[in-house]
């Protein structure tokens, strides 16, 4: 009898710990571990299965993509792009500014607009479609003001695909960081 109880004891033992022991890395999704961006003041973790990207706007910062989802233009049509200017204006102003321009171009369509909060900071948020040449994205932009200047997080994605994707770039949104 005794080694019986020994052996429940022993079994409970081994499932107990086996359920507790996790990859630090593994956030119960499939970033496929993670990697840390630092440069240009900013820091941001994203999967390790993704790339440092070349980013095509003169204010951008940092970006990280998904080098199995390049588009027509050898672009990484999956991406986070992190972008950075000197705030001239109020932060509500600048950001009410470029989606009413965004919303006079028929190539674009806006979703929402609204407040969210990212970490310690307040920030605004747009989730829009672009159109290119029947190429059709979702974007979901972050706008944070910190230090007299504006960080804009954008978040891509084929519109198709944009929900499967929301777990990685919350993720990479989640981890934004100012140094």
């Amino acid at each position: 009898m005794k080694k019986y109880i020994l052996g429940i004891i022993v079994i409970m033992a081994v499932i107990f710990v086996s359920g507790c022991i996790t990859d630090s890395n593994d956030n119960g999704d499939d970033l496929n571990g993670t990697k840390t961006l630092s440069q240009n003041g900013i820091s941001i973790e994203y999967p390790g299965n993704w790339v440092v990207a070349d980013a095509h706007s003169e204010d951008s910062i940092a970006a990280v993509a998904d080098p199995n989802s390049k588009d027509v233009n050898d672009l990484g049509s999956i991406n986070v792009n992190i972008e950075r200017q000197n705030l001239t204006t109020s932060l509500n102003g600048i950001f009410t500014q470029t989606y009413k321009k965004l919303s006079s171009n028929s190539n674009y369509q806006l979703i929402s607009q609204g407040n969210t909060t990212i970490g310690e900071f307040a920030a605004l948020e747009c989730l829009y479609l672009s159109n290119d040449n029947g190429n059709i994205k979702k974007h979901r932009a972050i706008w944070i003001e910190n230090n007299n200047a504006v960080y804009v997080i954008l978040c891509t994605a084929p519109q198709n695909d944009f929900s499967n994707q929301e777990k990685i770039f919350d993720f990479v949104v989640s981890s934004f960081r100012i140094t």
